[in-house]
């Protein structure tokens, strides 16, 4: 452990300093895949897709936030240690604010060895997310009891993240500071101090005093661009009340917006020099390179058509023209393609169909793409930000054209049948024996049968019988020439065209 950092509880209850390579390995989420699952029919590949929202590739800008959240954490704690004169007065100093009702301006300041930094970009490259997962590498709640065979009991909460108000409201950003700070410390603060009649200068001087009293590390507002919408000069009063928490306490502040925010954050207050701690990280939209390609490939391997569709380089740039490197829309284009695939019953794609689906599928994004498209920068400050692409929207729309995959996609009575059929290909049963042993184990029972207790009666058949599993052709894809299907038939648990 680096020398200044010995001796302080807080620091050394955090995990070890990571190298790049360690975060890359630490944030790597693969989906799980089992390339039988192209065999499945129409209903199941709908739910599988669903897991290509899981599908995280770090990047360089991940090792980046994660090294400087990792140095803002421990410098804010440098001169925060809860064994030192300085920690006492401070919390001794907040406690005399609240009791005379004083102004947040009077609170006792420390020596500050930490900046923040900002983050900006526009919608749906990744910054909220690649953030919070970073954050999750740490531990949001560390409970102290002992320090080298000395008491000392307190709670620890190293991070806490929220949103920045709509309004840019000083009391509703105490609100939601209140809010979080329950979740994570299982405490009652919001509504202890949302039912009182509470002075804005009240509630600012509580909130610094629970950063004391919890020892947060850092602390990250998302969506800073609401700011912008602040009426009467509430975008800087929050700004320069984030600066107070930085010279008072010595409390990082970690700002995440998209490019609307960049007027703000460069004004004339001060914050526009405490947010360039570290230098701000302009996160622009990914480029057509090297990185494009591993993020892409990475991803292909998880399709759900019957029939595969290679990778190749017009597939990587026809995919980054119609997302223009964005993440957000690269991956939910890529799922909607497929989702073409399947429902037309085509089961492949191409390049031309990327473009066609975009075309039809991105209309509420496509001036803000094609801003992006033409490098203008005129042009793209038009558009600051981009609208979600729900998928939802999509798959309700063609549900509303064809009715009939809707009624076999929600019926009830097969849901545990479904159910029981994802779990066993989840263990790396073959779709075709998965198919045939749910089937069998749910026509068994007389009464319904749970998901639980129908997978493991399942998955039991499947181990004693794994000898017998050499089932091929014809036999293998056909549940009606399988065990157990007329009994299935019988009470009507599944409609005979469908196996």
């Amino acid at each position: 452990m680096i020398p200044e950092y010995r001796g302080n509880p807080l620091i050394e209850a955090l995990p070890d300093i990571w190298s790049g390579g360690q975060v890359i390995q630490m944030l790597s989420e693969k989906a799980a895949y089992n390339n039988g699952e192209r065999k499945l029919d129409m209903q199941y590949r709908m739910h599988c897709i669903y897991r290509l929202f899981r599908y995280f590739q770090p990047l360089e800008q991940h090792i980046d936030i994660e090294q400087r959240i990792s140095r803002s954490i421990r410098q804010g704690y440098l001169y925060r240690n809860p064994l030192t004169p300085e920690y006492a007065a401070g919390l001794a100093d907040g406690y005399s604010a609240m009791k005379e009702k004083a102004s947040y301006h009077v609170l006792y300041g420390v020596k500050s060895t930490t900046s923040g930094f900002t983050i900006i970009g526009v919608s749906g490259v990744g910054k909220s997310t690649a953030v919070e997962k970073i954050l999750s590498l740490y531990p949001q709640r560390i409970v102290h009891t002992r320090y080298r065979e000395r008491p000392l009991a307190f709670t620890q909460l190293v991070w806490l993240k929220m949103d920045c108000p709509h309004d840019g409201s000083l009391k509703q950003l105490c609100y939601q500071f209140f809010y979080a700070l329950d979740l994570a410390a299982g405490t009652d603060y919001f509504q202890q101090y949302t039912k009182g009649r509470y002075s804005l200068d009240m509630l600012l001087i509580i909130m610094t005093q629970l950063v004391r009293q919890f020892q947060i590390g850092i602390l990250v507002i998302d969506e800073i661009q609401h700011l912008s919408e602040a009426k009467g000069g509430g975008s800087d009063k929050m700004l320069n009340f984030f600066v107070t928490l930085v010279n008072t306490i010595g409390l990082p502040v970690v700002m995440i917006g998209t490019t609307k925010a960049m007027s703000i954050l460069q004004g004339e207050f001060r914050q526009a020099r405490r947010g360039s701690g570290q230098g701000d990280l302009i996160w622009d939209r990914m480029k057509n390179d090297a990185a494009w390609q591993v993020f892409v490939k990475s991803m292909w391997r998880y399709q759900w058509t019957k029939n595969c569709v290679p990778y190749s380089d017009e597939m990587v740039n026809m995919l980054y023209d119609e997302s223009q490197g964005i993440i957000d829309i690269a991956v939910k284009l890529y799922a909607i393609v497929q989702i073409e695939a399947i429902t037309n019953g085509v089961e492949s794609f191409s390049a031309s169909d990327i473009h066609k689906v975009a075309e039809k599928k991105l209309g509420l994004v496509k001036p803000m793409l094609d801003a992006l498209r033409s490098g203008d920068r005129k042009k793209i400050l038009r558009y600051e930000d981009i609208t979600p692409v729900s998928i939802e929207d999509y798959l309700s729309v063609y549900q509303a054209v064809k009715p009939e995959i809707h009624e076999k996609t929600t019926e009830k009575k097969l849901t545990v049948l479904e159910l029981t059929v994802v779990k066993l290909l989840e263990v790396d049963v073959d779709p075709p024996v998965a198919k045939r042993l749910a089937g069998k184990v749910i026509a068994s029972h007389k009464n319904p049968v749970s998901v639980s207790e129908a997978f493991k009666e399942a998955y039991r058949l499947y181990i004693s019988e794994v000898p017998d599993m050499s089932e091929t052709g014809e036999a293998r894809e056909d549940l009606r020439k399988s065990d157990g299907y007329e009994d299935i038939k019988r009470k009507e648990l599944v409609d005979e065209t469908e196996w």
